[in-house]
């Protein structure tokens, strides 16, 4: 008696596993004429409303008389070009970091636009601290990244931007996007002043993000260099 209703139990914990075996075949046969899952295709151009907000204020910052922001200077373009790298400031990034002048950027970006590696080269005027200005961008599938940079005036070499943001991300474009914008070193002037007089470095430095301990006098006792504004690009 013991035998066949052992043989029974085990009778039945076969079928079941047969019949899960099969299921789990059936289903993954099912799968597999589906196909691979389908992307939309990247829409070939996108407009985005872009909001510019600062944040230099107490208590992140100190802020002196006169503080503010240069002209916005920068480009749409490639996925493949920038601004700046971990390396020596071009000569344009070099003067708007230094003096706030922006001419000689301006001719770097018109050469980056003749090799085709840029959709076009904008100039947006800074909002006034703590205050906002708003202009309109557009990309397009070959050009779908920004960059621009500014001067945190007034500075040795400091100077804030974005380089080389892409706006698609997972083949779609970006609806919306808040990108911190940090203070960077050019490497190019000594001094942890507000002032534009300061001796060169020698040897020119790397470009890199402002270290708060090269810039006591803008972090207000900080132990880091918060973020000194935002660009939030809304897409229309």
């Amino acid at each position: 008696m013991r035998k066949t209703v052992y043989s029974m139990v085990l009778n039945k914990f076969y079928s079941l596993t047969r019949f899960f075996l099969l299921f789990i075949i059936i289903s993954t046969i099912s799968c597999r004429k589906e196909g691979p899952v389908k992307i939309a295709p990247l829409e070939p151009s996108a407009t985005y409303k872009a909001i510019l907000t600062t944040k230099w204020s107490l208590p992140a910052f100190s802020v002196p008389p006169g503080a503010h922001l240069t002209t916005l200077v920068g480009m749409v373009h490639a996925k493949d070009t920038f601004l700046w790298s971990n390396m020596p400031a071009g000569t344009g990034l070099e003067f708007v970091a230094e003096v706030g002048s922006n001419w000689r950027l301006i001719n770097e970006l018109d050469t980056i636009i003749n090799r085709h590696k840029a959709l076009y080269q904008f100039a947006i005027p800074p909002p006034v601290i703590n205050s906002a200005v708003e202009f309109p961008l557009t990309f397009t599938s070959g050009f779908p990244s920004i960059s621009f940079a500014s001067m945190v005036a007034p500075s040795p070499d400091w100077f804030t931007g974005i380089n080389n943001y892409c706006l698609v991300q997972n083949n779609q474009w970006v609806d919306d996007i808040s990108i911190a914008m940090l203070v960077y070193d050019a490497g190019t002037e000594d001094g942890d002043v507000f002032g534009y007089d300061n001796p060169a470095t020698f040897p020119v430095q790397n470009v890199s993000i402002l270290a708060a301990a090269n810039a006591t006098v803008l972090t207000n006792g900080n132990p880091v260099v918060s973020m000194i504004a935002t660009l939030r690009l809304i897409r229309n």
